[in-house]
């Protein structure tokens, strides 16, 4: 019994010795040559590997200790990566804390900092201030094309002494310097302002017209999810009358990142 049991044991150490030599000998895909400082060991029993970035997600895949995984891109605290074997998802932060690199230095990956703020591709969020002296509120959507370049779905809403303002427009937003952490940008669009009376004038009616905007501002990245935004927008309002009118709005808020 004995002398079985040592037999098993050293067929089961024999075994392990050949699967690790065997992952040992397997050749680096030519794209993971090229990214050495990108590859990683896993040091702990298992990692999760998930469909997407987030809790929420589906597992679909278990890369166990000793494996190596190639970093592909990082997303706040999930990292997207790929096995050996060609399997692509995602890794929660905590599980790349500790693997090594291919210099067997163990890796401390920190929370990312707001110069990660680019690889956040949407923002929403809100400012207020003035539109034409009325007190006025922008929700907004925005998606982020390049670094430099995004698109914009804004909603403004204005409640002034005379008449309610309702503005919706497309804008497109260019940041020529999108690494400073105080920001400019310049910003142009097009859409629709309503204009709602709000007391009883001499040939008041509600109004529908286009408009054309030009516009700027700074924003200033306070994390890599959290950014305050001071913004002006002028307004070519293309009426039916023979003169265009222009409207001013200014405006501060914040916006979150994701």
């Amino acid at each position: 019994m004995i002398n079985l049991i040592r037999t098993l044991g050293a067929s089961l150490a024999l075994l392990l010795c050949l699967t690790a030599q065997s992952q040992a000998a397997t050749p680096l895909p030519e794209h993971w040559q090229e990214n050495r400082a990108l590859i990683h060991t896993v040091t702990v029993p298992y990692i999760d590997v998930h469909t997407f970035a987030g809790r929420g997600y589906p597992i679909f895949h278990v890369v166990e200790q000793n494996e190596k995984v190639l970093i592909i891109k990082r997303r706040n605290d999930w990292f997207n990566i790929e096995t050996l074997d060609g399997k692509n998802g995602w890794v929660a932060r905590k599980y790349m804390d500790g693997t090594i690199d291919e210099n067997k230095i163990a890796v401390d990956f920190k929370h990312g900092d707001w110069k990660e703020h680019h690889n956040n591709a949407f923002e929403a969020g809100l400012t207020a201030g003035t539109l034409e002296g009325a007190i006025a509120y922008t929700p907004f959507l925005a998606y982020s094309f390049t670094k430099s370049i995004r698109g914009e779905i804004k909603y403004t809403q204005a409640f002034g002494e005379f008449s309610n303002l309702k503005l919706a427009a497309i804008n497109v937003t260019h940041q020529p310097f999108p690494s400073w952490r105080i920001s400019p940008f310049f910003r142009v669009g097009s859409g629709f302002i309503q204009t709602n009376p709000s007391t009883i004038l001499v040939q008041s009616e509600d109004r529908e017209d286009p408009i054309l905007t030009v516009g700027g501002g700074f924003v200033f990245y306070a994390s890599n999810h959290l950014v305050l935004r001071v913004e002006y927008d002028n307004h070519i309002i293309m009426t039916t009358r023979n003169v265009n009118e222009e409207v001013e709005e200014w405006k501060a808020g914040f916006g979150v990142l994701f």
